[in-house]
């Protein structure tokens, strides 16, 4: 940009070191005129996302360029996210709580930083490095869920280079940690993530650049050693000239943008790459390295471009699937992987409000939820205790929370519900089903049993295969005492100590119930007023597929449908339900009498602390 007198203002902060960043930027260029910055600015906000995809396809802005002044900070304050989990005070407090003002000797790196790759300094200063290590670390405090994420780091340097504020870089970087987007996945926060998004991107090879893959096939035998690479080939193999233009996509379409350039790598190494290397990771690797020398960067780009990719929400869904299964192959093939143990959650779910599960059983049930998730305390969000049974104040008091977990206790002192990872809100977005593979249906009251996405467990019998999974104890272990009965519960009637479990071996299956037969629901009870649908009227799922996770309409609340049912149904008296068989998740009913009738229903979502 210009100042007053017309001088020209480096876009680079206080970080980088200007003397050696000198020999990528170029005098040549003209500044940026006021509407091009103003276009940035205010693009990005409004909801013309394909415009402004294109506009920076076709500028391919350089390093040096005024612009990037305000492009990284513009395009990250535009991802969707969790404002509530974050703010920028916390870095603030982080530095001075720790006295690292004025810091500038050597700085550990928090434990998800991926050692094996070389820190990647780029063109910063030594405050600069200082300033990044900093925010990791800040990062690795505030958020102990993020294990692993090569990613991160990069992220941070990247951001450094334009903004003079740590504070806010922290909050640019958390924008992509905490990205609620439905269709864009950012980054990595575990292993397994970051091994499924090298699997994803074998998958997208062998599917859309299938001739570089079968080379990679006759060059190698262990292909993964190049895939499993990606991100440090991206963001410490490329030219860095090349890394922030990958960046400015990066920041719209997230990991989608990485697949386009990583594709468009393997497709030109194919062409003018080392034929025979004697290491073909560290070959592609190096020819990353050099790739300005044998590509044009317009070029690369316009390659990566060009691949007919699956759209961002479908990509976000099959590294989802991927992710899923990995988790249940580790399950099924190591013996000795953790298990978890309800007495691990005793602390997070202690003094929990509810009328239908006390600790005990909402123990077990934390061991079934993501780990990210277990970490958080449980928050009632609605009750038919408290708020009545009215499905338009069920939805007001959780729609925009994500994820929920939806608990059910009938007639006959049976507990059943469902995980539910998506916001209800959604559902105005479709007028069918929406939700992702995480979702699941359970049973802790008569027996305990959970029933998850069918393309992840791979499972003929969901309900078997899936009835104890994640609670094993050790039979060193030790069994929890009796808890406290809910409210209004008599003792005699409640009785429950965590487990050891075992697996039911007996045939619980029940008759099949064909949805051309009459079913009549249980009659409304305490509430005459309420209408119930007749008999003939059961919400039919005329689907087969085999993802469909979440919906609701006038009829009720669905979880799991496909095959003609659903998994889980209450009706919009939020009275009477039935669970049978679903394609989504192959299981048995949740109940023997498959209908039931509620007595309480209850919402809870998680309380985050921030």
């Amino acid at each position: 940009m210009q100042n007053g007198a017309g001088d020209i203002i480096s876009p680079f902060s206080k970080f980088v070191d200007e003397e050696k960043i000198s020999d990528l930027v170029s005098g040549k260029h003209r500044p940026a005129s006021p509407g091009t910055v103003t276009k940035v600015i205010t693009l990005p906000s409004s909801q013309n996302k394909r415009a402004m995809k294109t506009y920076l396809r076709e500028k391919l802005f350089p390093v040096g360029h005024d612009i990037r002044s305000v492009l990284f900070k513009t395009l990250a304050k535009r991802v969707e996210c969790s404002t509530s989990m974050f703010n920028e005070q916390m870095y603030t407090d982080f530095v001075a709580e720790n006295s690292l003002h004025d810091k500038t000797s050597s700085i550990p790196l928090p434990s998800y930083v991926d050692v094996t790759n070389e820190f990647p300094v780029y063109y910063l200063n030594n405050i600069g490095v200082c300033e990044a290590k900093k925010l990791l670390a800040c990062i690795g405090f505030h958020f102990p869920h993020i294990s692993f994420s090569p990613i991160l780091p990069f992220i941070i340097s990247l951001l450094l280079h334009y903004d003079d504020s740590p504070s806010q870089v922290f909050g640019h970087a958390c924008h992509l940690m905490f990205s609620n987007s439905k269709s864009v996945h950012y980054l990595d926060q575990t292993k397994q993530e970051s091994m499924a998004s090298a699997l994803l991107l074998k998958e997208l090879s062998q599917r859309y650049a299938s001739t570089s893959h079968k080379s990679l096939l006759n060059l190698t035998s262990d292909p993964e050693s190049v895939y499993n690479q990606w991100i440090k080939c991206l963001f410490l193999g490329l030219p860095f000239k090349t890394i922030v233009i990958l960046f400015d996509m990066y920041l719209l379409e997230g990991y989608k943008a990485l697949y386009r350039v990583a594709l468009a790598i393997l497709k030109f190494y194919r062409k003018v790459g080392i034929s025979d290397p004697s290491d073909i990771a560290s070959a592609v690797f190096e020819f990353c390295q050099i790739i300005d020398t044998k590509v044009s960067t317009p070029l690369l780009f316009r390659k990566a471009f060009s691949f007919k990719l699956p759209s961002s929400k479908e990509i976000k869904k099959m590294h989802q699937k991927i992710q899923m299964s990995l988790t249940h192959k580790q399950l099924d093939s190591d013996v000795t992987v953790y298990h978890r143990n309800p007495w691990d959650y005793l602390s997070v779910v202690k003094e929990v409000t509810s009328n239908i599960v006390n600790e005990s059983l909402l123990s077990t049930l934390y061991c079934w939820i993501p780990e990210t998730e277990a970490l958080n305390k449980p928050k009632l969000l609605f009750s038919t205790e408290n708020n009545g049974y009215n499905i338009q104040t069920f939805f007001s008091c959780i729609e925009e929370h994500e994820p929920t977990i939806l608990l059910i206790k009938t007639l006959n002192d049976e507990v059943i519900g469902a995980y539910l990872p998506s916001a209800w809100i959604e559902r105005k977005d479709d007028c069918g089903f929406f939700g992702t593979g995480e979702t699941f249906i359970f049973s802790l009251l008569p027996e305990t049993k959970v029933c998850r996405w069918v393309e992840i467990t791979g499972s003929k019998d969901n309900t078997n295969a899936a009835a104890n999974q994640n609670v094993s104890l050790n039979k060193n272990d030790k069994v929890l005492p009796p808890v406290k009965p809910p409210t209004g519960t008599s003792k005699d009637g409640w009785s429950v100590t965590l487990p050891p479990i075992h697996r039911d071996t007996r045939n619980t299956s029940s008759p099949a119930i064909r949805i051309s037969d009459p079913v009549s629901l249980p009659p409304l009870v305490g509430s005459s007023c309420l209408h119930t649908p007749p008999p003939n009227n059961k919400p039919e799922v005329t689907q087969p597929k085999g993802d469909l996770f979440m919906m609701a309409d006038s009829r009720g609340i669905m979880v799991g449908g496909g095959g003609g049912s659903y998994g889980l149904f209450i009706d919009s008296a939020l009275k009477n339900g039935f669970s049978n068989h679903c394609t989504t998740f192959n299981n048995k009913p949740l109940l023997t009498g498959e209908n039931f009738t509620c007595s309480v229903v209850e919402v809870f979502g998680f309380d985050t602390g921030v």
